[in-house]
């Protein structure tokens, strides 16, 4: 047999060449994998930041309970907002920032420095203070005598660059200015304009809430923006009420939503239900803004928020705090009859003008007035 002819070879065996098709592939999947871990990672992992977005409109007269007296169940009810509050992912901080009925923010500016529960017992607690501001203030106004018994101020909020952001924290109470004792409401702004702008003050304090040991600091007032003759520290203050005395039993049913911005709401309920007749003139009328025990209405904020949720939920007019106006309008346009109130009064003048029966409130308080 004759031997085989070696194979011809240029030099050293040539491999067979990695088909490119295979290596596109493999970068194809591993890009692949590396954007479903960055779209899972987004949509799971929370960023300092805070989605508002519309919540609802609930009708509360039907919630308010009267014992003890007579009471009215009014045919269509003063209803309130809610703001839909929660943390966000950063998909889902993405997708506000991309909605125009959605309003991302800094979780600080919402929240402070509270955590999710903490700020979630908070705006319990204010729900409950704002339900009974809301029976007095409503009870006061129909002429009925209200005891109402408070033990300090509360720090709710502390102005940037204010002498407070030097000495107070959030919650703190304030129980006495100059060792005189913070005992009635909205006695802390009579303490301190003692001396004026630029007095110094000595401040007890409870730190935490309910503490028997008191904390004392020294504070020094400026003034007031608005009114340089008014001496203020840069905080807004809650009369902590430990009780109140009231000659009608009466009871709303808030459920499980917090905070205070159902006040006036609240206020006009109560009053709808003991009194004969038509608040809202047969209005589907719904409002928001706090509600303080001298009558004041105040601005919560989620306006525009609030202000989609009634206009998707049917409703003709809808009272806002007046630092809320633009906001809202801007919202809803002429969709909606938008009203700025800053006090119960104006409130009541408010729904006056559709025909309820506010008038004969507004008048019966005029008449006991210049009497």
């Amino acid at each position: 047999m004759l031997p085989l002819a070696p194979t011809a070879t240029a030099g050293p065996m040539a491999l067979p060449a990695r088909r490119p098709g295979r290596r596109r592939w493999i970068l194809l999947l591993v890009s692949l994998g590396v954007l479903v871990s960055a779209v899972i990672g987004a949509a799971i992992v929370p960023v300092p930041y805070v989605a508002l977005s519309p919540g609802s409109v609930r009708p509360v007269t039907e919630q308010v309970l009267v014992e003890g007296a007579p009471s009215y169940a009014p045919e269509e009810s003063i209803a309130y907002t809610t703001v839909s509050v929660g943390s966000a992912t950063l998909l889902e901080a993405l997708a506000g920032w991309l909605d125009d009925d959605v309003d991302v923010l800094p979780e600080d500016r919402v929240r402070g420095d509270r955590s999710e529960d903490e700020n979630r017992r908070y705006n319990a607690q204010l729900m409950d203070t704002s339900k009974l501001t809301a029976i007095a203030v409503a009870l006061d106004y129909l002429g009925e005598d209200v005891d109402i018994r408070t033990t300090g101020t509360v720090v709710r909020q502390i102005a940037d660059g204010s002498p407070a952001r030097a000495v107070l924290e959030l919650d703190d109470v304030i129980v006495a200015v100059d060792g005189a004792a913070v005992d009635a409401p909205d006695e802390i702004g009579v303490l301190l304009q003692v001396g004026g702008p630029g007095a110094e003050h000595a401040l007890s304090l409870e730190r935490p809430a309910g503490s028997a040991e008191r904390i004392e600091v020294n504070i020094t007032t400026v003034a007031a923006e608005d009114d340089p003759s008014r001496a203020i520290i840069g905080i807004s203050p809650e009369d902590r009420i430990v009780g109140f005395d009231f000659p009608i039993a009466v009871t709303i049913d808030s459920g499980t939503v917090g905070g205070p911005s159902a006040g006036l709401a609240f206020t006009l309920a109560v009053l709808d239900v003991l009194t004969p007749g038509e608040l809202t003139g047969g209005h589907k009328v719904a409002v928001t803004g706090t509600m303080a025990l001298d009558g004041t209405v105040g601005p919560v904020g989620g306006g525009a928020q609030k202000a989609l949720t009634v206009r998707n939920g049917g409703y003709e007019v809808f009272l806002v705090p007046s630092a809320e106006l633009d906001e809202v309008r801007e919202a809803v346009g002429n969709d909606v009859e938008v009203i700025a109130v800053d006090s119960l009064a104006e409130a009541l003048e408010a729904l006056d003008s559709l025909g309820g029966n506010a008038g004969s409130l507004l008048a019966a308080t005029a008449a006991e007035t210049s009497s």
